[in-house]
């Protein structure tokens, strides 16, 4: 008997410090001589709830938490047990009534105050479970976990109490109570993440990025943490930072769906597609989710998979329920791909369908008082050093601020020596970015703004759902998409009479009417000059062609065409310089395709990207005539090779994004390098590369020319952009005149 006692008492001793170490087996074993004692058989059971907890078996924990409390129910340990296991068993009921046992039973009970909180809490009653957490802080003001779940109980009674509530970032207090409770326990890795999820939605991204560092630096395994830090890092503009991140946590941990997505969709960014497929095709074989296969479609069209790419875009949509947020990538991918405008139609009318068609709270149209401005909001992430830019800062500068009242919404959490500029000229400037698609339209509302502008379409950093909400009056598109956003809230675009033509080539439409300016949409303001070199084909003895397009644009038919253009001149050569061209399967894929055209891989040089802005325009130097792309014409990229000496020949289709570069040349008076066809492509090609002298007199007059060309005439492109924007404000009042209650009848502005 002696014996049978002393086996169960050290049975519980050890199972205790198992248990105390966060380990559950064996448990059993040790306490199965104790369980055999009436005196102890409420402990033993008591223990292997425990256990049951760990081991993630809910019914056993509330059998074994039931059988102890049964066997001494004046102890508030087993009622408190019996509590989180309940709760595990996601019986909020049973939990809430053991928590308050216990609390009877001991009413310093601080673990009990702190779990019955998190049930109120989770019940929606935030003041209860305010003040069981105050109760519990009177008692332990040390308790790290009080404050933490205070602090996320503060954070739900401001959601409830707010008239526009979601996504509403949290209050000081909120903050500071994580704070404090990290700083009680610094080495508890979800205190810190939970104190770094805070700052990051009250956009605090440097301080929230310190924190989960730290977190990780304690627990290297946990995904979210990677996860988070990452998202920090890309919103503070450090992609390459980002990278490491994830890489260095793929290299400690298991394979993970999401941090190899993440990690996937930054490296094609950068142009390492050959790692980044291997990643998506990864994530995709661990977890089939819509995301994964959007994913490596994206990644697929910087590899010049176009086909494949957009069939995995198209899958990826019909996968989530054809979510609209998914939408962006492959509308912006299928601008690469679809020379009809009517495919492109309908995938972007397709993307419209799925957004709400009713906006009960959108401002009504009106007239202006007399000498009241116009309100124009500009909506974009791309305030910095960006190709939007470039076309974006002569318009900022040159507005007529006595007739037109600027802001400019930035929806990016950084900035650069190009936004400071742009803030230079005295616009009002909002930034947005880290506010809900609710918040950022409130805002905008309460501006007052009459037209807003958006100026990234189906890009990074968009905010187009905000757009379907109808938050102005009236609503445009403009320079950062190449086409119809789809977005059936948006009233017009603004374009030009050469992308789009009258009669346009995009089907008809009830929103988004064309918009066309008297001139070209584009209006480029260069911000480095490098000097002009003497054209290469006088030192080289040869021709030399070049393209420094996104490769995603160097479609078969281009590279058909650019092999056409090659056999026509004998001896030429093709330099190529994007991003991706540092792939050993772009390079491969490249050359296979232009040596069954005629082009041996000596007359190819394939350039990677090169970092440097100047010296990315300094290499238009080892070029003399420019081959444009299609059907996705370059823009930035043929600006630059214009501004650097360099003919551009482009080929016209019968979309926006294939007639871009005939706009650029007509605004520059040089028609004569569009072709509306692949033998006049090549034959343009050809003339141009025959005349070595006229090239060199290209080079040397170039910028003259430019400057006194309608593409660099920024004041007279303001005075035109903004009476399109009266036009714009008036037939809007026109068609609010004429609808009848609940109708938009088209009405497309000449």
């Amino acid at each position: 008997m002696s014996t049978l006692k002393a086996s169960g008492h050290d049975g519980l001793l050890q199972a205790q410090r198992l248990l105390a170490s966060g380990q559950h087996q064996g448990v059993e074993a040790l306490l199965a001589p104790a369980l055999e004692r009436a005196a102890l058989r409420p402990e033993a059971n008591y223990l292997l709830a425990i256990a049951a907890i760990l081991a993630k078996d809910a019914p056993a924990a509330v059998e074994r938490a039931g059988k102890a409390v049964a066997g001494s129910p004046r102890e508030p340990r087993y009622h408190f047990t019996l509590g989180r296991a309940h709760k595990a068993a996601g019986n909020l009921d049973g939990a809430e009534s053991a928590y308050r046992q216990a609390i009877a039973l001991d009413a310093a009970y601080v673990d009990a105050m702190v779990s019955l909180g998190i049930v109120l809490k989770t019940r929606g009653d935030a003041d209860g479970a305010i003040a069981l957490y105050d109760r519990a802080l009177a008692l332990a003001p040390r308790s790290a976990v009080a404050h933490a779940n205070r602090a996320n109980a503060l954070a739900l009674r401001a959601f409830q109490s707010s008239e526009h509530a979601r996504d509403e970032p949290p209050s000081d207090e909120v903050i500071e109570g994580a704070a404090r409770a990290a700083a009680l326990d610094p080495k508890n890795p979800a205190l810190l993440r939970n104190h770094a999820v805070l700052l990051m939605r009250a956009t605090r991204r440097a301080e929230a990025a310190v924190l989960l560092n730290d977190a990780l630096s304690i627990d290297p395994t946990h995904p979210e943490t990677c996860l988070n830090l990452g998202a920090c890092l890309r919103g503070m503009g450090d992609d390459k930072l980002a990278i490491e991140v994830y890489e260095k946590w793929l290299a400690l941990n298991a394979p993970h769906a999401v941090v190899m997505r993440s990690l996937a969709a930054l490296l094609t960014r950068f142009g390492h597609v050959d790692a980044a497929r291997e990643l998506a095709e990864k994530s995709a074989a661990l977890d089939l989710d819509a995301y994964s296969v959007m994913q490596l479609g994206g990644t697929l069209f910087q590899s010049r998979r176009h086909q494949e790419a957009m069939a995995h875009c198209l899958r990826a949509i019909e996968m989530s329920g054809v979510r609209p947020d998914l939408h962006s990538q492959m509308l912006l991918n299928a601008n690469y791909l679809y020379e009809d405008p009517r495919a492109l139609f309908d995938l972007h009318a397709g993307f419209g369908q799925l957004l709400p068609q009713h906006m009960p709270s959108r401002p009504a149209w009106r007239p202006l008082a007399q000498g009241e401005r116009l309100k124009v909001g500009y909506v974009s992430g791309d305030f910095v050093r960006h190709s939007v830019s470039y076309f974006l800062g002569g318009l900022l500068e040159f507005h007529d601020t006595s007739r037109f009242d600027i802001t400019c919404y930035h929806n990016l959490g950084w900035g650069d020596a190009t936004t400071e500029r742009l803030k230079s000229y005295g616009h009002r400037w909002v930034d947005c970015d880290g506010l809900s698609d609710e918040q950022l339209a409130r805002q905008i509302q309460e501006d007052g703004i009459h037209l807003l502008i958006d100026l990234s379409g189906h890009t990074s950093r968009s905010r187009l759902l905000m757009f379907s909400r109808g938050v102005a009056p009236v609503q445009l598109t403009y320079l950062g998409y190449p086409t119809i956003s789809g977005v059936p809230a948006n009233d017009f675009r603004i374009t030009d009479a050469v992308i789009d033509p009258e009669p346009t080539d995009m089907p008809a439409s009830a929103s988004e009417s064309p918009l066309r300016l008297g001139r070209s949409m584009f209006c480029y303001r260069p911000d480095e000059q490098p000097p002009i070199g003497e054209a290469p084909c006088l030192r080289n003895g040869f021709v030399t062609f070049g393209s420094f397009n996104n490769i995603a644009k160097v479609t078969d038919h281009t590279l058909d065409a650019w092999a056409q253009a090659m056999n026509a001149v004998p001896g030429s050569r093709l330099l190529l310089k994007a991003a991706a061209m540092a792939q050993p399967s772009n390079r491969d894929n490249i050359e296979r395709f232009m040596a069954a055209h005629g082009i041996a891989s000596e007359r190819l040089t394939l350039q990677p990207w090169i970092a440097g802005k100047s010296t990315h325009l300094e290499m238009y130097n080892g070029i003399d005539i420019a081959l444009d792309t299609f059907p996705y014409n370059g823009a930035t990229t043929t600006c630059e090779a214009l501004w650097m000496g360099v003919p551009v020949v482009t080929l016209r289709g019968r979309t926006h994004t294939s007639r871009m570069g005939a706009s650029i040349l007509q605004a520059i008076g040089k028609t004569e390098w569009v072709a509306d066809s692949d033998a006049r492509f090549v034959q343009i090609a050809a003339g141009l590369a025959a005349d070595a002298s006229a090239l060199s007199t290209w080079r040397q007059e170039a910028r003259a020319h430019l400057q006194q060309s309608g593409l660099f005439d920024e004041r007279g492109f303001a005075v035109d952009f903004e009476q399109t924007l009266e036009r714009a404000w008036a037939v809007a009042g026109r068609r609010a005149a004429l609808a009848a209650p609940h109708q938009s009848p088209l009405q497309t502005p000449t």
